[in-house]
């Protein structure tokens, strides 16, 4: 199980541990400052630490990495919790945070999960697997060769609108861009999403596919 300890806060699981006691007092601050900050980043800790943790798992298809992701999320969150007591969404803050410590893991990752699917598809016994598995498999493997169709950035936008319900304003936050331009490519997106799972799947394409 992933975990980190830095002198006077422990992160492992769904309750930081923390010794108000050992908390240093800044210069210009005092305890009492302190001691606010603890419990707000208590408070932050216990309402999304489950999401992050869930952010990054759907990720990187492990729960050890997806605990240390969020541990590193959280930490950044402790050094900068002054600048999120008045956030009006730490939520967007702790996934933009994540978003970018996963970024350097990413390409590592979809080619173990690629490679992962193939394999199971290999060795599935196909005497042994209903039809309607069958199917639903086929269906996820065209899902996913048509993710592969996008870019790197239009493929975030979709996952977090369809995985992690993310609002556009948040999706903005999280990616670095405006909210016109992530309703525009996610528009494209789906457009480009949906062409190529026909074509995967083999279906003639609908006339008034174009139309959202």
């Amino acid at each position: 199980m992933g975990g980190t300890t830095v002198s006077h806060l422990s992160i492992s699981g769904d309750d930081p541990t923390i010794d108000a006691d050992r908390v240093p007092v800044s210069a210009g601050r005092d305890p009492v400052s302190d001691e606010k900050a603890v419990r707000r980043f208590e408070e932050l800790y216990r309402a999304h630490y489950r999401r992050i943790v869930d952010f990054a798992r759907r990720r990187t298809g492990s729960v050890e990495a997806a605990e240390d992701v969020a541990s590193a999320t959280f930490l950044v969150a402790w050094r900068r919790i002054d600048d999120l007591v008045g956030a009006d969404e730490p939520l967007a803050w702790l996934y933009r945070v994540a978003y970018l410590t996963l970024l350097s893991h990413r390409r590592g990752v979809e080619r173990t999960r690629r490679l992962a699917n193939k394999t199971a598809a290999e060795y599935s016994n196909p005497v042994s697997i209903v039809e309607s598995t069958i199917e639903a498999r086929d269906r996820l493997t065209a899902v996913s060769a048509a993710a592969e169709t996008l870019s790197t950035k239009d493929r975030e936008i979709v996952w977090l609108i369809g995985w992690e319900d993310c609002t556009h304003e948040e999706i903005a936050e999280i990616l670095g861009l405006s909210r016109v331009l992530v309703r525009t490519r996610l528009s494209r997106a789906r457009t480009r999403l949906q062409t190529a799972y026909d074509k995967r799947l083999g279906r003639p394409r609908s006339r008034d596919s174009h139309h959202d």
